[in-house]
């Protein structure tokens, strides 16, 4: 009598059960590390436009108070918004872009 005699179908059935369950697993863990990751790129993308914002307006708060000439006011006022509307422009512009498959091509 060999092993494959001793197989009972419970266990196959056992078998492929616990073979899904471990691939169930693997998916819902790639899932949750490919969440991780955007969740701590959000985080860092935070952390940078807090400290971005702080040296902008610890700057143009340090020339308002002391600058007298308009110009002067002027421009440390425009250059930054020229620069958050070019920034907020260039994030709300959604682009796509296709590839036509070329005949006999690799997809």
């Amino acid at each position: 009598m060999n092993i494959i005699d001793r197989i009972e179908p419970w266990m196959l059935v056992a078998l492929v059960l616990a073979v899904l369950a471990l691939i169930a697993v693997m998916r819902a863990t790639a899932k949750t590390v490919h969440k991780s990751r955007q969740v701590t790129r959000t985080g860092r993308n935070v952390l940078r436009t807090l400290l971005g914002t702080a040296a902008i307006g610890g700057v143009q708060w340090l020339i308002l108070t002391n600058a007298t000439d308009w110009r002067v006011i002027a421009v440390v006022l425009a250059v930054p918004a020229f620069v958050t509307s070019a920034r907020i422009v260039r994030t709300l512009t959604v682009t796509t872009t296709e590839h036509a498959l070329a005949k006999g091509g690799k997809r």
